[in-house]
């Protein structure tokens, strides 16, 4: 910065002077060490980019142009902080809550069912297995699945019992190939 741009302020001394009570106040006011050194960072920012504007307006008293900037900085954290109420929890309740993402392990072995069933549903005649996405994946009831394919309730019920069997009998199949 030079010396210009710092009003009245024209030596180190000075300049390091208001940085220090900059930083007391800021750090009495939110008590948050890091939260006080961004305040006294942002504000010596905003005041430097003031005086490097095309047209800046004269800075009389920059320690007073700071002060009023940490302040505003100040407020605005703090909406912001009541905003999102901060929830202090032990890092032990933290390590020990569920991750939400499925395991490594998981992942694989649904990717396994699901090539599983597609692989029985594959082998399934076109009308049960069509009924049975209909109704299993799509959720549509059987008189709608009726409507839809030009079939009776009781046909759909009939192609849905096909496509249970058929069910039942790959995973008793793969239990006999397991035991």
């Amino acid at each position: 910065m030079s010396v210009l741009s710092l009003g009245r302020l024209h030596v180190r001394r000075d300049v390091e002077a208001v940085d220090r009570q900059l930083r007391r106040m800021a750090r009495g006011r939110l008590r948050n060490l890091q939260d006080a050194e961004d305040v006294v960072q942002d504000s010596w920012l905003r005041a430097a980019v003031a005086a490097e504007a095309a047209d800046p307006p004269p800075i009389r008293n920059l320690q007073a142009y700071l002060f009023r900037i940490a302040r505003n900085l100040i407020v605005d954290h703090r909406r912001r902080a009541a905003a999102r109420p901060i929830v202090e929890v032990e890092e032990v309740v933290l390590l020990q809550a569920a991750d939400p993402a499925p395991t490594p392990e998981a992942a694989v072995i649904t990717r396994d069912e699901l090539n599983r069933m597609n692989r029985i549903m594959a082998a399934m005649p076109a009308k049960p297995r069509e009924v049975f996405r209909l109704a299993r994946v799509e959720g549509l009831s059987y008189a709608d699945i009726g409507r839809r394919l030009g079939l009776s309730r009781q046909t759909v019920h009939q192609h849905m019992a096909r496509a249970l069997l058929a069910l039942q009998l790959a995973t008793r199949a793969d239990f006999d190939a397991e035991t």
